[in-house]
Order: C-alpha cells, then structure tokens, then sequence
C-alpha cells in the first residue's frame, strides 16, 4: 500500500539530488556562517538515515524540548524551500514569480517606475510560457499602479491596459473552465472507472453537454486549448469512444510538440497526453500504433530527461513501466518476465510513499494479470489481495478495478482449485458488486458458471465453459456489456480452458491474424 508519510521534512530531504543537498550546505553556510547551525545539523542527520527515526534526532538535541524541536524542523523545512526556489530560479515559471515578488516589494516601497520595470521583465517570460495567470496578476497591478501614479507611460496606457485587462480575463476564465470540466471528468473515472450503461451515459453526456455550452471560448489561449481536448479527452475514454480519445489526446499533444517554450516549461502535460494517446490505442487493440507512440515517448524521455525535475522524471518512469506492462498485454507475452516484473516490484516498493492509491491498485492489477496470462495464479492472488484489502474507507477510489480484482482472484483461487475458498468468494464477490452497483451480466455469468463448475465432473467443464463463451459473446453485442473486456480477457482465457492451451497461444494467434 503507499503510504502517506507522517514526516514530510523527511521525505523532502530523500527527494533532493546531489546537486540540491550541495546547494542548500552551500546556501546555510553562505547565510548563518560555519558554526552552531542547528537546522543544517538535523538536515545531515536526517539525510544520514535510510528511514525516518525520531528518537535518534531526539538524542542528537538532548536539550531542546519538543516544540523547539518541532519549530527547528519547521524552519529547516522552510529554508530548503527558499535553497530550492534559489537554486531552480532560471526556470521560466520560478522567474515570473520570483520578478513578480520583486515588482509587489518595489511598489509597497513606492518605487512604481521600478516596480512596472520588473513587471515588464515578468511579462516577457509569462508570455513565453503561456502562463495566463500570472500574466493576468500582472495586469492587475500593472492597472494599480496607474491609477494612484501618473507615469507618463503615454497617451493610449490607461485603454491598452483595459483592452489587456478584458482579454487576459476572458481566456483566464475559458482556460479555468475547461480545466474544471477536465479535472470533474478526471474525478469521476478514478472513482467509478468506464460507464457502466445507458443510464450513467446518459448522465455524464447530459453534464458534459450542459459544462461545455456554458462556455465562450472565442478568446482561448494555448492552455486553454490543451485543457479542452484533455476535457474531451477524458470524456470519450470514460464513455468508450476509443478512436475520439485518442483524435483529442493527440491533438493535446500536437499542441505541446508546436510550442516549445511551454513543451519545455511544462513536460509533465506533453507525458500525460502521450500516456491517453496510448492508452487509447491499448482499449482499441492496436498494437503497432501503440508500439510507435511508446517509442515517441521514450525518445522523448530520453532527450529531456536531464532537464526533468524529481516529479516529472517520476511520472516518466510511472509512464515508462505503464507502457512495458501494456505492450505485453498487446502481445500476448506473458511467460518469461521474471526479470521485469522483479525490477518493477522493486521499483514500487522504493516509490510506494510517492504513488497514489490509483496508480498503486493499477500496477498490482496489471502484474496480477500478466501472473495469470502465465498460469502463475499463487503470484496472481498475491498481487491482487493488495488491491482487495486496501482500507476500507478507500473502497470509493478505483471502483473498477476493485471490482475486477475480485473477479480475477475467484477465477485464479478456482484455477488452483481451492474450493473451499472459491465458495466463500463467490459469497463475498458478489456481496461487493451488488453494493457498488456492478453486477453486470458478465459477472453474473462466471460466477454463476464457476459455482456450476465446482459440482460438474472434469469431463463435463469443458461443455459448460461452452456455453459460457457463447453467452459473453452473444451479451458482448450491447456496447455498456463489453466493459469488462477492457480489464480481463475473458473470451481468451474461456478459449484456453476449452482448448487446452495457454491464454498466451491464444492472444498471439489472434494478434498475428488482425
């Protein structure tokens, strides 16, 4: 499970490079002089410790009490913050800040001619990045500071600060609106997953409908447009509609790759829109175009990693593993992945306090499912019971995949025939799935099978099996059924038991015939 660390002073310090801890020494010292810095000697401490020990910090400072202790490692926290900002104030987006704060002090001193001097610096660079917001807080005291100061800026100041004004909070405003949608969009999938049926598209079409006509987007900046296709974006993948998924995610991305600034200053949105072009591509089947985005993204990690901060070249990696796993997927190569799945868990298990809940459920999910494309269905159950006994007050995250890994795990304890166990899943499978809504044909009809199965002779499974297939396929026909395709294959895996084959075979046969 990731864990939400108690101390963040400690993790901040495990986050630093080499270059950053060098700096902020170099900074305490430079600032507080060689001797008797208390917080640089908890800062050394803290870095010297693999995982966090408070009694050991306790003994290190055997005279202060636990509130001076608590403010030293609050002010500890706060002068990493001010060595980082110092460190990365080159960056485009730190700069405008930083030139903005410069531009407040300056008028608070009355030094207004100074102060619109900096602004106008903030501005070259807001503009370069595209930066709406700040280049709408600089409008505003840029309008402040001509009403209580004659500037002698000229003649047409006062209207071209209005007409600026005007502009800069009409896409602010459309920008701002189609981010909500997005960020709404967004909240709802890692809560509910895929629509489930008519009803719930009905639903989400009518919001989405009633979200996007409120807007005036005749005055829509750059983000704005990448807010909007991530928008559509998330609203096709959520109602299934693939192939529009994927046309917006790479106009998202066509729209990073033609501004370089903000391509730049902002990866982090260019990685996230690959990751939905891919993923469109992986629920649509299509593994040569997959294939092709995976290797864009990788040369682009490659090309920009060492300009990537701690939090994009996490989410590079989180990508990167992403694609490994799916490609497998596509291929149907489940067996020979010792190597990489023991390099993944390894990974998980060193970033699991940076990894959200979702990503975290997602990955076990997807190792769980290549350990049962293998037949390897002990290591299958290991991976899904992280899933399946998260806490409890979590449950309303990822609804989908906790609802599958149930499934999963019923089919692989059935496979391993553990009857006992199977009879008892099948008891609380079903009691989940009916409390979250998502008892659905399909589940309905494995359950319904694999309890038939556990009373059926050997020689009898396979005809029932059978007719399970012939069931799913036929109830795959209405578009809200074939949901769970997109998590457990299940015709393939009906294909291997009737034929006797692996799941494996299976895929790569229909693969080589598309």
């Amino acid at each position: 499970m990731p864990k939400t660390n108690s101390n963040p002073l400690f993790v901040l310090i495990k986050s630093l490079s080499k270059a950053e801890k060098r700096h902020f020494r170099l900074y305490a010292k430079r600032n507080f002089g060689e001797k008797n810095v208390k917080f640089l000697k908890l800062f050394d401490a803290l870095d010297k410790q693999e995982s966090h020990d408070p009694e050991k910090i306790k003994a290190l400072f055997p005279k202060s009490s636990n509130s001076a202790l608590s403010n030293l490692r609050a002010h500890l926290y706060e002068q990493l913050l001010i060595s980082l900002r110092l460190l990365h104030r080159n960056e485009s987006s730190v700069r405008v800040h930083e030139l903005l704060s410069f531009a407040n002090v300056l008028y608070s001193k009355g030094l207004y001619l100074q102060s619109l001097e900096q602004l106008k610096r903030a501005r070259v660079f807001a503009e370069a990045i595209s930066d709406d917001l700040s280049l709408h807080t600089i409008v505003e005291l840029e309008r402040r500071i001509e009403l209580f100061f004659v500037t002698e800026s000229g003649e047409n100041r006062a209207l071209e600060i209005v007409d600026t004004n005007l502009m800069s909070r009409k896409q602010l405003a459309t920008r701002d609106d189609w981010s909500n949608i997005a960020l709404l969009l967004y909240d709802y999938y890692l809560k509910f997953g895929h629509v489930k049926n008519e009803r719930q598209f009905n639903k989400i079409a009518s919001l989405f409908k009633e979200k996007v006509e409120a807007i005036e987007d005749h005055e829509i900046s750059v983000q704005g447009q990448i807010y909007k296709h991530m928008a559509y974006t998330w609203y096709h993948f959520i109602t299934q509609n693939f192939a529009l998924c994927y046309r917006h995610a790479q106009d998202w991305v066509g729209l990073l790759e033609s501004n370089e600034v903000i391509l730049k200053n902002e990866p982090i949105l260019y990685l996230k829109g690959m990751h939905n072009v891919q993923s469109a591509l992986f629920y649509s089947n299509k593994p040569r175009q997959f294939e092709q985005s995976f290797e864009q993204l990788q040369s682009f990690v490659a090309k920009h990693s060492e300009g990537f901060d701690e939090n994009t070249r996490m989410l590079a990696q989180v990508y990167g593993y992403m694609g490994r796993l799916n490609t497998l997927f596509l291929s149907g190569t489940f067996r020979g992945n010792e190597e990489f799945v023991t390099e993944l868990n390894e990974w998980l298990e060193e970033h699991e306090q940076y990894l959200d809940l979702n990503r975290f459920q997602v990955f076990h999910y997807k190792i769980a499912s290549l350990h049962f494309g293998a037949d390897d269905f002990k290591n299958c159950i290991v991976h899904l019971n992280k899933i399946i006994h998260a806490d409890v007050k979590e449950k309303s995250l990822k609804q989908d995949v906790q609802c599958f890994a149930r499934i999963l795990n019923l089919v692989a304890h059935f496979e391993l025939g553990n009857d006992d166990l199977v009879e008892y899943q099948l008891k609380s499978t079903y009691r989940f799935l009916n409390k979250y809504g998502d008892l659905q044909k399909v589940q309905e009809y494995i359950m319904q099978s694999i309890r038939k199965a556990m009373m059926t002779q050997k020689d009898e499974v396979i005809p029932l099996f059978e007719g399970l297939k012939n069931q799913l396929e036929e109830v795959f026909d209405d578009p809200y059924e074939q949901r769970p395709l997109l998590y457990l294959d299940l015709i393939s895996w009906l294909k291997s038991r009737i034929s006797g084959r692996s799941v494996e075979d299976i895929i790569q046969e229909r693969q080589v015939l598309r």
